[in-house]
């Protein structure tokens, strides 16, 4: 069974977020998988992990506020500015929770801060902890300076001599360390982030959150899709526009990517569309009162993915040409928007023009191939399109990734699957200004 929507993953110590996203593809058997912010290999809680289409949700979930209970020790400072890292400052002075509480409003609303050399971010392409474990950074680095929010701050409790437990709530992109390393320097004692447990991502809670083997579990049971918040209700935080009687002459340009007049007065802000009962996806009603579909997740029969991809295209194996069919091959495309393997109607686009067309995706099992291709045949067109960028909208999915016993198999199979997108397109009248 194909499953789609958000799992929760409870992440232990220990576990990176790709790690953790590599156990989620492995038990759903989906190759489209992305978590929605990382959370540090020594911290815990909640991970929210987009599976299949609900990936192309990411710009939607990452924003959204995050909660932890963090413990702050006094008395010494980290080179990660954590339990993990080397001492590099250290006091024997004690901190009492009066001293502590009333720093604290230093540190609500916005505030400034500069990521700790032990991070992800890239300088010239290459992550800051890389650079800092060779040697070539061997302090934070000010240009990377940024403002965050904290909404939230409480000090809930002292657990031991120095030792405090603060529950934060605060916005995308903070830094929970370099907090505990700038809450000790307004206290003016030095401090590290001893333990962190992310208790909230956005909608997603600690009491919704799943282990990895209560996952596999699960998957034995037959009950995965227990686990499994649904793609709408995953974006519940957006409004929803419901559409009610809806003619099959408008629910079909909408499915194809054209815009349809509504009753509806608000402008310019992602609402949950639904035709009836039948969730669509995401829309836009623009300043004329013209909705159109942003974000495909419905699952009408004339469109089986409407994915749009993006890419460069790249020279291969001319495979296509030497049988006929020559083709595009993009690449840098997004991944997580990828759809299944298995060959498309699809429309293309290259420099402003668009073409009816065929898509291939998989790795071509016939002639040999190891890796996953995004390969377009483009009715009428002629040339060659080498390093310029192509649009690909997927329309309507013709059959799977087949293995054929020869080349001359392959060919009559592409003709075959070129013919029956014509009829689909004139049959649909599917338009090509998508």
């Amino acid at each position: 069974m194909r499953y789609e929507g958000v799992v929760c993953v409870l992440k232990p110590p220990g576990m990176s977020s790709s790690d953790a996203v590599t156990d989620v593809r492995r038990i759903f058997g989906e190759r489209r998988v992305g978590h929605t912010g990382t959370l540090d290999p020594a911290a815990a809680g909640v991970l929210p992990i987009c599976v299949g289409r609900a990936t192309r949700l990411f710009d939607y979930l990452v924003d959204k506020q995050k909660e932890y209970i963090a413990q702050i020790r006094f008395g010494a400072a980290t080179d990660t500015e954590d339990a993990t890292g080397i001492v590099i400052s250290s006091s024997n002075a004690v901190v009492s929770a009066e001293r502590l509480q009333a720093v604290l409003p230093l540190f609500m609303g916005n505030i400034e801060q500069t990521p700790p050399m032990y991070s992800a971010l890239n300088i010239n392409g290459v992550k800051m902890y890389k650079l800092a474990r060779r040697g070539d950074v061997s302090s934070p680095v000010e240009s990377k300076k940024r403002t965050v929010t904290i909404f939230e701050l409480e000090l809930m409790r002292q657990t031991a001599e120095n030792t405090f437990l603060l529950r934060i709530v605060c916005s995308k992109g903070t830094y929970i360390r370099t907090l505990c390393k700038d809450i000790g320097d307004a206290v003016g004692i030095p401090a590290y982030m001893a333990l962190l447990l992310r208790t909230r991502s956005g909608a997603f809670r600690l009491e919704d959150s799943h282990s990895i083997a209560e996952l596999a579990e699960l998957k034995e049971q037959g009950r995965l899709e227990c686990a499994v918040t649904p793609m709408d209700m995953a974006v519940s935080h957006l409004p929803e526009l419901r559409l009610t009687g809806l003619s099959q002459r408008n629910r079909r340009l909408l499915v194809n990517g054209a815009s349809i007049r509504v009753d509806d007065g608000r402008r310019g802000i992602p609402m949950r569309l639904y035709a009836d009962s039948d969730f669509m996806g995401l829309c836009v009603v623009d300043k004329n009162g013209m909705v159109r579909i942003s974000v495909w997740l419905g699952s009408d029969e004339h469109i089986d993915d409407g994915v749009m991809l993006e890419g460069n295209v790249r020279e291969n194996r001319h495979i296509g040409t030497e049988i006929g069919f020559p083709t595009a091959n993009i690449e840098d495309y997004d991944v997580r928007a990828l759809p299944e393997d298995g060959v498309y109607a699809t429309i293309a686009v290259v420099d402003g023009k668009s073409y009816r067309a065929v898509t291939s995706v998989g790795t071509n099992p016939t002639v040999g191939g190891k890796r996953t291709t995004v390969e377009t045949y483009m009715m009428g067109f002629s040339g060659d399109c080498y390093g310029r960028r192509m649009s690909v909208r997927f329309i309507k999915k013709l059959r799977g990734m087949m293995r054929f016993s020869s080349k001359q198999e392959l060919t009559e199979q592409i003709d075959r699957d070129v013919k029956t997108a014509k009829q689909l397109f004139e049959t649909q009248n599917i338009p090509t200004n998508l």
